[in-house]
């Protein structure tokens, strides 16, 4: 019996719109590998603008947000 996978996508927003960059299995990485290469490649844009986040395809609310001031942090919602 195969397993479900644990996919999650990674958007971009750098003129207030999300857009998918792609989708990944996280059960195909170590624990923190997707963070670190996705943050290898976010950080050579040139766009300051530039925001990410990780998020399931079920979800309304990310896993991660990323920018270039703070790297990757847990989502929290405001209180």
């Amino acid at each position: 019996m195969a397993m479900d996978k644990r996919i999650v996508n990674l958007d971009i927003n750098t003129s207030g719109a999300w857009r998918r960059v792609c989708s990944f299995d996280l059960d195909t990485f170590q624990d923190g590998d997707l963070e670190h290469c996705a943050h290898s490649l976010l950080e050579l844009s040139s766009c300051h603008k530039l925001k990410a986040r990780l998020i399931s395809p079920e979800d309304t609310a990310p896993l991660m947000t990323w920018s270039k001031e703070e790297g990757w942090l847990e989502w929290r919602a405001a209180v």
